[in-house]
């Protein structure tokens, strides 16, 4: 049996990784946006005077991280190309890439690109989206999927 990971995903992972030291390290390193990422991580990640809920600089740095991500073409990754996805069915965007990938960034530790706490991403995890996909009525996948990517 081969193991040998296919070459096209071996490129893909590089690609995504030049990505993420272009555009994503050079985010998270500014502002002291590393404040998220290290020892003080849980205080400057939650606003402790909203009950707990995030911060708001939090959540700004996660969507400007995903606005990069989804402009480069890596966030909707997993998704059918109808959602601006690579999944067409012929094994790029599949759940074999994608646990690949989940664990290529998972073994580069915590940090703008993947943090698994939240399951903030560069290439967008979207089981939600699965669900719907597969048993959704037209309705709910008009609403509910373009209302996901869109951050509604």
């Amino acid at each position: 049996m081969n193991f040998d990971l296919p070459s096209d995903l071996v490129t893909y992972l590089a690609d995504l990784d030049a990505f993420i030291d272009r555009e994503i390290r050079p985010l998270q390193a500014r502002n002291d946006n590393e404040r998220f990422f290290d020892h003080r991580r849980e205080h400057a990640r939650t606003n402790w005077d909203a009950g707990g809920l995030p911060r708001e600089e939090w959540e700004e740095l996660l969507a400007e991280a995903t606005r990069l991500a989804d402009k480069a073409g890596f966030w909707r990754f997993s998704l059918p190309t109808e959602y601006g996805g690579t999944n067409d069915g012929s094994g790029k965007g599949s759940n074999l890439w994608m646990a690949v990938i989940r664990e290529h960034l998972a073994s580069k530790g915590l940090g703008l690109f993947n943090d698994l706490q939240n399951e903030h991403s560069v290439v967008g995890n979207f089981p939600d989206l699965v669900m719907l996909l597969n048993y959704g009525t037209p309705q709910q996948k008009k609403e509910l999927i373009h209302g996901r990517l869109e951050g509604r």
